[in-house]
């Protein structure tokens, strides 16, 4: 039996609320919506983490921030276990990866260790026969030069005789929300001048330190790019999938749509962005949507699920166990102790697959840096603190390492706008044991500060003044990456 491909393909910073399939008021996703009417839509899915390092990192390992030990406090994938492109390797799969952001690489930060062929998307360069567009009113964030490369790599390999993992990330819409046309003009608000929209600052760093102030209209026309963003990349992505169903690939390929994160739009005051500051929920609540064989269609699925789950599902579809991991010692340690996602196939049953959602954000060593540089007045301390949450689909009890927890009910504000931890302290007690409870049942990994100043290029200086006050450990004997 000829096993199936997999595609996973991560829209960057696309959150769910914004999706028509979703619920969305406005049709931002109409090659998506029909592409999901053909398979399952996990409505309550999570990601671990609130940024691209960590939870890539999650997507290739299987294991929560904790587990793999990357984030903002350590900007490094270490080897000490395999990853998905590395163990689909090892088991006959051809890997390859076509990638937009730049911090999802193979040398200076290791997230997409393992794939066989690999590209980093540059924006200027040709790549014919299909070409980014020359108009600067139709030019994006490299989604159509994605287009291109995609449709590229499946002409040469698609028909080969090994099954494939392809791995596309596309960073619309990622801020700064500026779509091309026609997708601007599509849904920008009525009214609203190109100019003036343009000029509206989307800086989040800046907006956490309060250097900058963006009033509520001001954040809805910010909005409205967003969806012109989203729309843009599902047209895109309708153009992959068409051209798959054309070449008769689409059949035996297991599609996976997700992204990594969303964003935080003035919903939470000077919080914007994905700061990796703050654990909301317009920044977990992502999308995830599967077609293929194995996976029915037209189906919702209301149990929670999270990124950590693609691995082990994968595994299971390809029929790759612990006894099928030959000589990989790396894998069968992992296999048996320390998978820590579930298999989504579990999840499409009655059961849930799980009690609660987890996402973690470590100690923001990039923000101490960014913010520091660009606003030499701010005090980095006020967002010196690490958040672990537990999501159920009717709470969420949010850890902060400086005591200042937070409870929300999800069911009647969504929104997250009223901390009722004083009014229901026993919820959050017993969410904080059973989180606690979760964290010791898993294997962790700490690997000390490390701030991947190759990719950053932060000034020596304002590295220097935070590692006097200890607020970035110089670690001796840790690990060091050139």
């Amino acid at each position: 039996m000829q096993r199936p491909n997999f595609l996973i393909f991560v829209m960057d910073t696309q959150r769910a609320r914004n999706m028509s399939c979703y619920g969305y008021r406005r049709e931002t996703t109409p090659s998506i919506d029909a592409f999901a009417a053909e398979g399952v839509i996990f409505e309550n899915h999570f990601t671990p983490g609130v940024w691209t390092v960590p939870v890539h990192a999650s997507l290739f390992t299987g294991k929560y921030i904790c587990g793999h030990g990357c984030d903002v406090g350590h900007e490094y994938l270490e080897d000490d276990f395999p990853t998905l492109a590395e163990v689909l390797n090892d088991n006959g799969y051809f890997t390859a990866g076509i990638c937009n952001n730049g911090w999802v690489e193979q040398e200076q930060t290791r997230i997409a260790r393992g794939f066989t062929d690999y590209t980093l998307v540059g924006r200027a360069e040709p790549i014919g026969p299909y070409y980014p567009f020359r108009d600067p009113d139709k030019r994006d964030n490299g989604s159509w030069k994605t287009v291109g490369l995609v449709k590229h790599w499946l002409d040469e390999h698609a028909e080969k005789d090994a099954p494939f993992l392809l791995f596309i990330n596309c960073v619309e819409p990622h801020m700064k929300y500026w779509p091309p046309q026609p997708f601007r003009s599509q849904f920008l608000l009525e009214g609203v001048d190109e100019e003036y929209a343009r000029n509206i600052p989307q800086l989040q760093f800046e907006g956490t330190a309060g250097k900058v102030v963006v009033s509520p209209e001001d954040w809805e026309i910010v909005k409205s790019l967003r969806d012109g963003e989203t729309a843009c990349l599902d047209q895109r992505m309708g153009i992959i999938f068409d051209y798959m169903q054309e070449k008769g690939i689409l059949s035996n390929t297991i599609v996976f749509i997700t992204s990594d994160h969303g964003d935080s739009t003035g919903e939470h005051g000077f919080h914007t962005g994905h700061c990796q500051m703050a654990i909301w929920d317009t920044m977990l609540h992502t999308p995830l949507i599967v077609r293929g064989p194995s996976f029915p269609k037209g189906k919702r699925v209301r149990h929670l699920v999270q990124t950590v789950d693609i691995f082990p599902t994968i595994l299971e579809l390809a029929e790759i166990e612990e006894e099928s991991a030959k000589s990989n010692q790396r894998l069968r340690l992992m296999v048996k102790k320390e998978m820590q996602g579930k298999s989504l196939l579990s999840a499409l049953g009655d059961e849930p697959i799980r009690e609660f959602a987890m996402a973690e954000v470590q100690k923001p060593l990039e923000p101490f840096a960014i913010m520091k540089e660009r606003c030499p007045d701010f005090d980095p301390r006020v967002i010196n603190r690490q958040w672990k949450c537990a999501r159920t689909l009717e709470y969420k009890y949010c850890w902060a390492s400086d005591l200042c927890d937070e409870l929300y009910n999800i069911q009647v504000d969504p929104d997250e706008q009223k901390n009722i931890i004083g009014e229901k302290p026993e919820i959050a007690s017993e969410l904080r044991k059973k989180l606690e409870d979760f964290l010791l049942s898993i294997e962790q990994r700490d690997y000390g500060d490390y701030l991947n100043t190759n990719h950053l290029k932060i000034d020596k200086d304002v590295l220097a003044r935070l590692k006097a006050w200890g607020l970035i450990r110089d670690i001796i004997g840790a690990k060091r990456h050139s």
